[in-house]
């Protein structure tokens, strides 16, 4: 419904931010399933290490930054300087930088596995921490409760 009243020029920086979320979501879930999947084939763990560290170069990096620059372009554009913002809107900053930290040393260990060809058992395990705190930004702003 509230799509029905909101102005044109908040449709791309709103589609942007939703976009990279959803991305983010995925590819940082590809993560996860990867490394995990990397722990119960020893066969396959190179290949799985390189998988994982090009999912965060060409997944996780990008749609993070997309998500962020579209949810400061829309929230600008709802919310100008000196409007209430209201909850939903802490939690994502809350969530996005949390999970930046967490995603900078995903990202490290991704990239020292993939030099040693053998995934680390800290790399799904953040990237699950990370899915599970985009599943909880997902509910505050979709559900606005």
């Amino acid at each position: 419904m509230l799509a029905l009243i909101r102005p044109d020029g908040w449709n791309l920086p709103l589609f942007l931010h939703v976009f990279g979320a959803i991305v983010v979501f995925g590819a940082t879930a590809t993560l996860a399933v990867t490394g995990f999947a990397s722990r119960r084939n020893d066969a396959h763990n190179a290949l799985l290490a390189r998988t994982i560290a090009r999912a965060f170069i060409l997944g996780v990096l990008p749609s993070w930054i997309l998500m962020r620059i579209g949810a400061e372009w829309i929230r600008g554009k709802e919310f100008p300087s000196g409007a209430d913002e209201p909850g939903w809107i802490g939690v994502g900053y809350v969530v996005s930088d949390g999970t930046a930290v967490l995603l900078i040393v995903t990202g490290i260990l991704a990239g020292l596995s993939a030099r040693r060809g053998r995934v680390m058992l800290a790399v799904p395990i953040l990237a699950t921490i990370c899915v599970l705190g985009y599943a909880v930004a997902w509910f505050a702003m979709s559900g606005k409760p």
